[in-house]
């Protein structure tokens, strides 16, 4: 990597945690194009400090690279991260925490980005708002995502979210959930493009960061407005858009259409990240085959985390991974517990993974009254001893159906 005004390089991608915690938040350089996250520390050739960020907001842009370790050599740029086919983990609301964001980067996710943070909220200082958007050094490169229709509050949540480390900004344009929509927010944005433009506008003069935009095909089937969308923000020199592709009548229901991905990158050359219904191997490479820059996933993570490294794998060598045994899935589930206790504290952090329980065990069978002992626990010892006993019983049946038969 080489730069005009800082000359010394330094490789850190090997940093053990206690030295991850001493990165400065304005690190910043990033390259996986060999599919391996390396970490730059660009520094001052007189200082050996860490440079600011640079005044200058480009587009990001997509190239191909011959590169027989990856799928199909195609790269995006966003500043200085420099990604191949990037597999985006999304911002979800009470998931997107940083020990959730941290394991689906252990599990190969690309770029992570915070839950979605009211921009009023941020500008009042709130102080659960900016718990959501904390960063840790170790799960970078992590846009933080703000959402809102007033443009001076977008602005200076742009600021703030730039002073908090973000590696860039994400505009949430596509929640679809009435009491956001309603009143002109996410989604709601796109019955009124005028004010769209006004909003974007807003967080851009807020940053010198990238900016990049989420949103959804259009407010409703007969308001599919993406193109002209995706059209005006490359102009605007929005760095990249990702499209959930259902409308935001449908929320979540029906499919996702994707036979609208090659529509989008006709009519735009905005880098393009897919989002939607992506929830195997086989549906990112779908994605990628249709034209997109990279791909988006939401709640397939949430009961799979390990998608990201299956999903890679599959794209290097077209060969399914076999799906995570019960053991494996229960000691990854105990160590996001326990990290999630750590992070918030014993008693919430407990309480607010109950979420998560449901995807660990996903297809195993006579969970019922594991499921109910487990939402009475508040604390991380019992919880990790009922899943032990869990596990034990499970392979003792295992075990005598296999002698039976």
């Amino acid at each position: 990597m080489k730069s005009k005004r800082y000359t010394r390089v330094q490789r850190i991608w090997a940093l053990p945690n206690s030295m991850a915690a001493l990165v400065d938040t304005r690190f910043r350089g990033y390259d996986t194009v060999a599919g391996v996250m390396e970490y730059v520390w660009i520094s001052h050739p007189a200082t050996g400090s860490l440079p600011g960020q640079p005044e200058m907001r480009y587009p990001m842009e997509s190239t191909r690279r011959q590169n027989p370790s990856t799928y199909n050599g195609l790269a995006m740029h966003i500043g200085d991260i420099n990604i191949q086919n990037p597999l985006c983990l999304a911002p979800m609301e009470d998931v997107s925490d940083v020990p959730f964001r941290l394991l689906c980067k252990e599990q190969g996710a690309d770029l992570v980005y915070t839950e979605f943070t009211n921009c009023e909220a941020l500008v009042r200082k709130v102080k659960g708002a900016f718990k959501k958007i904390e960063l840790d050094a170790r799960e970078r490169p992590v846009a933080i995502q703000i959402y809102g229709s007033a443009e001076d509050s977008m602005e200076e949540a742009s600021r703030i979210v730039t002073d908090q480390g973000a590696d860039f900004v994400d505009i949430n344009c596509g929640c679809w959930v009435k009491k956001i929509a309603g009143r002109g927010d996410g989604a709601g944005l796109l019955r009124d493009l005028n004010k769209f433009r006004a909003v974007v506008e807003s967080v851009q003069r807020g940053t010198h960061l990238p900016v990049t935009v989420k949103t959804r095909l259009g407010w409703d089937p007969d308001n599919i407005v993406i193109l002209e969308v995706a059209k005006f923000l490359h102009e605007m020199g929005i760095a990249a858009l990702t499209v959930h592709c259902r409308t935001r009548k449908q929320g979540y229901t029906g499919d996702a259409d994707w036979s609208w991905l090659p529509r989008i990158k006709e009519a735009s050359p905005i880098p393009l990240i897919a989002n939607g219904d992506i929830e195997t191997p086989a549906h990112a490479k779908e994605c990628l085959d249709l034209g997109c820059d990279g791909v988006m996933i939401g709640r397939g993570a949430i009961h799979s985390p390990w998608i990201f490294s299956h999903i890679k794998h599959y794209l290097a060598t077209g060969e399914l991974l076999p799906d995570l045994s019960l053991a494996e899935r229960i000691e990854m589930c105990i160590r996001h517990l326990s990290d999630s206790a750590t992070y918030r504290g014993e008693r919430r952090g407990c309480m607010t993974f109950r979420r998560h329980y449901a995807g660990y065990l996903k297809g195993v069978r006579n969970i019922a009254n594991l499921r109910r002992d487990l939402m009475e626990f508040d604390e991380v010892a019992p919880i990790r001893e009922r899943l032990y006993r869990f596990l034990e019983e499970y392979k003792a049946e295992e075990d005598a159906a296999e002698a039976a038969a």
